[in-house]
């Protein structure tokens, strides 16, 4: 701006000049007349050239474009993220069937305790032999073969045979007395030994029949000694 100011200010110097000099009185005539027609025609020339300079230097002011209000883009609204539907777990039952080790006899085949030898309880000492005899009757209603058995089924078997045949009929309501040669463990404690009738095939009765015995070490009785009192002497 200040440049613009001091170009117009030359050019109105000039343009004084100018008019001065046009406006000056003639020189009396013993004075030769200078001409000045060509040194108007040079400071016109110099005055127009220096006015095209200072307008080529005036920077022309170039109007802004009015700003256009651009809508601002529309937000598109995300997907409603869905959760997945949660899958349910149907569990179906499993029905674990057990199959017992032996089949189990009909009711055409039953048997009951009558009596035995041993009695429950009975203590023995360590690795003591007995002879035990189960007197057991048949209340089904089929006949028990030679080849129905008396079988260990669980406990200890007291170094017993594992299984035993009647080795002769028993009729339905009959009794019968089967005997097992046993030992009593080694080890003091309680035991139980359980068994059970089986026909043939060795499907096993539901009744079973057991023994329970104590072991324990023999307790030393003291023995008494005779202590002989003094005789007096009259």
């Amino acid at each position: 701006m200040a440049r613009k100011k001091r170009n117009l200010s030359v050019i109105g110097v000039l343009l004084s000049l100018l008019w001065s000099v046009a406006c000056s009185p003639t020189a009396p005539t013993s004075t030769p007349t200078l001409d000045l027609n060509p040194i108007r025609t040079e400071v016109a020339a110099t005055v127009l050239a220096q006015v095209t300079q200072a307008l080529a230097l005036t920077p022309t002011i170039t109007p802004l474009p009015s700003p256009t209000a651009t809508d601002l883009p529309t937000a598109t609204p995300s997907k409603t993220a869905t959760s997945a539907p949660s899958a349910t777990a149907t569990l179906s039952s499993v029905t674990t069937t057990v199959s017992s080790v032996t089949a189990t006899a009909g009711t055409e085949n039953k048997a009951q305790w009558v009596s035995q030898t041993i009695a429950d309880g009975t203590i023995f000492k360590p690795g003591d032999t007995f002879t035990m005899i189960w007197r057991l009757k048949n209340t089904g209603t089929s006949t028990w073969t030679a080849g129905y058995l008396l079988r260990y089924f669980s406990g200890d078997n007291f170094g017993a045979p594992k299984e035993i045949a009647t080795g002769r009929d028993v009729l339905p309501g009959e009794e019968i007395d089967i005997s097992l040669q046993m030992k009593a463990p080694v080890n003091p404690g309680s035991y139980s030994s359980v068994w059970v009738m089986a026909n043939e095939t060795r499907a096993n009765f539901k009744e079973p029949v057991y023994l329970n015995i104590k072991v324990a070490n023999p307790t030393s009785t003291p023995t008494a000694t005779a202590t002989l009192k003094p005789t007096a002497t009259p």
